[in-house]
């Protein structure tokens, strides 16, 4: 069979994915949270291939890393009109589901060669910072902040298939690209998309332009990757090849 029924169990949490069959071995990504305690974790994958189950079990170490704080500042007019917890959960809401449909759909891995940078200019931003809002803390930034001038064309960093194409009440204008066995990246605030959902597209095919929309202090573009529903950082892939040998 091409496909199994992965169950994965890490850091008190389950779910199953649909892992690629690659040369008789199951390929996939399992993804930490930023807010995970340092420490060893059990990684328990159990698998269910037609009649056939059986379990693996393995440790995880999860090294410290210290996230330093950043500070901005919005009108609080805009901050109480559209920081509200119930924009946020809209959002939230809205692309968690174009993730679980995804997962339904795709399982290969659709990306070739390394990650692009989405386009030239500035990390604002890092991952993991913890973000306040005129002193008001907002959680983790989930992604790269990158600054560039409004319009800036904007690229996908590997290809993949479009599985969101809309407006977000914080976000704003939003990208999110499927790049198959549960990786996604995002592209938010822009000022104009480009694709549409559904669309299959390749590395470096604009996807958008850079703008200030949803909440924004000025012009750029937030990217974040996914594994599943966790943020992972950027860094990880931008630039990188990612392969099994």
């Amino acid at each position: 069979m091409p496909n199994a029924a992965v169950t994965v169990k890490f850091l008190n949490q389950v779910k199953k994915l649909l892992f690629q069959e690659d040369k008789g071995q199951y390929i996939g990504f399992v993804a930490a949270s930023y807010r995970a305690t340092k420490g060893i974790y059990p990684l328990v994958v159990e698998v269910a291939n037609g009649n056939q189950k059986y379990m693996v079990e393995q440790k995880i170490e999860i090294v410290g890393r210290q996230f330093v704080e950043q500070r901005i500042r919005v009108p609080e007019q805009t901050r109480k009109k559209v920081l509200t917890p119930a924009n946020q959960a809209n959002d939230a809401k809205v692309t968690a589901a174009a993730r679980e449909k995804a997962e339904t759909k795709l399982v290969a891995p659709l990306w070739e060669g390394p990650f692009v940078w989405p386009l030239s200019g500035r990390i604002t931003t890092q991952f993991g910072m913890i973000r306040y809002v005129n002193n008001i803390e907002n959680g983790r930034h989930s992604g790269w902040d990158i600054a560039a001038p409004s319009g800036t064309p904007v690229v996908s960093i590997n290809k993949g298939q479009v599985i969101y194409a809309g407006e977000l009440k914080v976000s704003g204008n939003t990208v999110i690209v499927h790049h198959g066995l549960d990786l996604y990246s995002s592209y938010l605030h822009l000022s104009k998309i480009n694709v549409t959902e559904g669309q299959m597209i390749d590395k470096g095919q604009v996807v958008g332009a850079v703008g200030m929309t949803g909440l924004a202090t000025g012009p750029h573009l937030h990217l974040t990757i996914r594994v599943g529903d966790t943020p992972v950082d950027p860094g990880l892939f931008i630039g990188k090849t990612v392969a099994w040998e």
